[in-house]
């Protein structure tokens, strides 16, 4: 059994932070994601889908797109209070449109 970089409970948080900035990066596609951190699309949709593994590299990425410690990633810490984990909108209503 290969050896993982990440806990899948580190992974877990770095995909959170992934939808949090692609909703701070004001998208609903995730092109500006792929060009801030940068990667590919092939790449960032094998892990989006579950088919890949999240590295150590693009937590560093992400860490460094939000200008936060890879520390605040891996722990979730980076993802701010009152937003969904699953799909990075506020869910405390700051972010409606309404």
């Amino acid at each position: 059994m290969p050896r993982r970089d990440l806990s899948l409970k580190e992974q877990a948080n770095v995909m959170a932070s992934l939808r949090v900035l692609r909703v701070k990066l004001g998208g609903q596609n995730w092109l500006n994601v792929e060009r801030a951190l940068p990667i590919s699309h092939s790449a960032l949709y094998e892990i989006l889908s579950g088919r890949a593994e999240v590295s150590t590299t693009i937590a560093f990425r992400v860490a460094k797109a939000f200008d936060v410690s890879l520390q605040e990633v891996l722990t979730g810490e980076a993802v701010p209070p009152g937003t969904c984990r699953h799909c990075g909108m506020p869910s405390d209503g700051e972010g409606s449109g309404a």
